[in-house]
């Protein structure tokens, strides 16, 4: 889901995300900036940042319980060159946010705009919540 225009750029955008499900059967849920999603995988345990789904993905392990808040923040940095990194971060709810980046994605030709959104993929029975979204411009 798209919840602005798609000439947005230099944006952070920042949620709560909560799957349900168990240890084995979760739900995916994430953040979408600038043409990339930035993806909590529960069945995988992963963070993942991927754009044209094949084309272009990397992740890195991250803990994930169903049934728990994590608070999920992203941002793209391009340079003038048109290289960019791709940034996130994220933490259980209520703990306070971690000073380093859970991942940092370099990318050559960085996606120059694109519209903020949310991503939820739910298998089965399991549902993806998504509560207190943010978007603000990068300082």
């Amino acid at each position: 889901v798209f919840i602005n225009r798609p000439d947005l750029k230099n944006y952070t955008i920042e949620a709560d995300v909560m799957t349900e499900g168990n240890k084995r059967k979760m739900s995916e849920i994430g953040l979408i900036n600038q043409r990339y999603i930035i993806n909590l995988k529960g069945n995988a345990q992963q963070l993942e940042v991927t754009s044209n789904q094949e084309l272009f993905k990397q992740s890195v392990p991250f803990a994930i319980s169903p049934n728990v808040w994590y608070h999920l923040k992203t941002r793209v940095d391009v340079a003038a060159d048109g290289s960019g990194v791709i940034r996130a971060k994220a933490w259980k709810k209520g703990e306070a946010e971690p000073e380093a980046w859970t991942i940092e994605v370099p990318h050559k030709n960085a996606n120059l705009e694109g519209s903020p959104g949310l991503f939820g993929f739910s298998p089965q029975e399991q549902r993806a919540w998504i509560d207190n979204i943010t978007v603000t411009p990068n300082k």
